[in-house]
């Protein structure tokens, strides 16, 4: 039987293959993939102005934040770029359901938005332009993304699976979208619970196992759309389950 650490690494075409497939294949799409570059710091620390362009008096606002052209219930890849040529997925979603902020926007990360988020944002819209620094509103803009670190385990069990909790975001919001937005909330809220059950530290979170089995689907399952019917089913038996209330580890 191939082991999770070598059927990742054979995979790394087919996972390619298949994020364009679903970038390309999206009705609300929405610009290319983002990339990052974090070569220099761990976390990057952004203006809100980067995702959304700041309104001036009298000045007509020019698109140029990553947000601005995104039109309601889409999503755009974040690709950061890591040091030794690592590198990390974010999803930044667009959504009238996500309302911890006023551009209802908010960004997926499998490490969480409580310790170990990869960005900080902060917010140059209402700063004073003085010396009195800026407010960090990374929470508010992080909202459908764990509260810890669901992204763990030993290599043998999780190699590398960011990438493939980014798959598992879009297709949960893909399946589950309507016009209100407010369908595939709820379902991504069951299923971030579900990850966020932790098996132990050197196997990892229930996350970790869906996204074993998600990587396995991708690699054995040439015909893009019949491999996302088939994990957007595994998503869905995922958050009909039901757990006795357990806690989070955070590493």
């Amino acid at each position: 039987m191939t082991s999770r650490f070598e059927l990742f690494g054979k995979s790394a075409l087919k996972n390619h293959e298949f994020e364009r497939y679903l970038i390309s294949s999206d009705p609300n799409s929405s610009g290319p993939i983002i990339t990052l570059d974090s070569t220099r710091a761990y976390v990057i620390t952004l203006p809100l102005s980067y995702f959304v362009s700041k309104k001036r008096k009298g000045i007509a606002k020019r698109i140029m934040g990553k947000a601005d052209a995104m039109p309601f219930e889409s999503f755009r890849i974040i690709n950061v770029q890591h040091r030794g040529g690592n590198a990390h997925c974010l999803v930044l979603i667009k959504s009238r359901a996500i309302d911890s902020n006023p551009h209802n926007i908010a960004i997926f990360d499998a490490n969480g938005h409580n310790k170990f988020c990869s960005i900080c944002i902060v917010d140059d819209h209402a700063h004073a332009n003085d010396d009195t620094p800026m407010k960090v509103v990374t929470k508010a803009y992080t909202t459908i993304s764990p509260k810890f670190n669901i992204n763990y385990g030993s290599r043998t069990h999780n190699p590398g699976y960011c990438g493939i909790y980014g798959f598992i975001c879009i297709i949960t919001f893909r399946h589950y979208r309507s016009k209100t937005g407010k369908l595939w909330l709820t379902k991504w809220n069951k299923l971030l619970a579900y990850m966020s059950k932790c098996i132990d530290i050197t196997t990892g979170s229930f996350g970790v196992q869906l996204a074993a089995n998600v990587q396995e689907i991708i690699a054995t399952n040439s015909i893009h759309s019949s491999a996302e019917q088939e994990i957007s089913e595994l998503i869905h038996a995922c958050t009909r389950v039901t757990h006795e209330p357990s806690v989070s580890v955070v590493i």
